[in-house]
């Protein structure tokens, strides 16, 4: 039994370290900016994933299934019909320190294929809400930018730095993105 034990110790790095070898690690970066007058946010991040536009596009405009892997997010639908502009409706709770705060938004979306996604809130628990995603072609995969300027309004959390907690929450989400990217071409690459 300890012969088992101590052979199943010596091959666990091996296999965490060829498992890393095959999964790239993703890493998000994040900035954001909070006015100390009005509550805005400003956020600018993004993620390098090896994956081709098409399939990054693909998972950033499944709308339906967004809630699927998006951390916080319990609800994700189109609710616009077919030959209409785009509309996403979302639902989801982020939790800071001890505050969780409730968010829901419709979301107008304007797609360039491939390449952007401008979005701007139409209804919700924030005051205001707009950016865009960006896909920037790299050798071997795409660079994923996210822009966003939020208004959260009068329940938005201020605590000492909460700018950390939002730029971990961004970056979490980019994370989760890019890891859909890599199992959804994984799935592509195995058939």
């Amino acid at each position: 039994m300890q012969r088992r034990l101590f052979l199943g110790l010596l091959v666990l790095p091996v296999i965490t370290v060829a498992q890393a070898l095959i999964e790239p690690r993703l890493r998000a970066v994040v900035q954001v900016e909070r006015s100390l007058a009005f509550g805005s946010i400003t956020v600018r991040a993004f993620v390098d994933v090896p994956v081709d536009a098409r399939l990054a596009w693909s998972v950033l405009t499944d709308y339906d299934h967004l809630a699927e892997f998006v951390p916080d997010m319990h609800y994700s639908r189109r609710v616009s019909r077919p030959g209409e502009p785009v509309r996403v409706h979302q639902k989801g709770e982020k939790s800071w320190l001890i505050l969780d705060t409730p968010f829901e938004v419709v979301l107008l979306m304007q797609e360039t294929p491939y390449s952007r996604i401008h979005f701007r809130q139409l209804s919700g628990t924030l005051k205001d809400m707009y950016g865009e995603w960006r896909l920037l072609p790299l050798p071997g995969g795409v660079r994923i930018t996210y822009v966003a300027r939020l208004e959260p309004g009068l329940l938005s959390p201020r605590v000492p730095g909460d700018g950390f907690l939002i730029e971990a929450d961004i970056q979490r989400m980019l994370e989760a993105i890019g890891r859909e990217m890599l199992r959804r071409g994984a799935g592509r690459a195995a058939s």
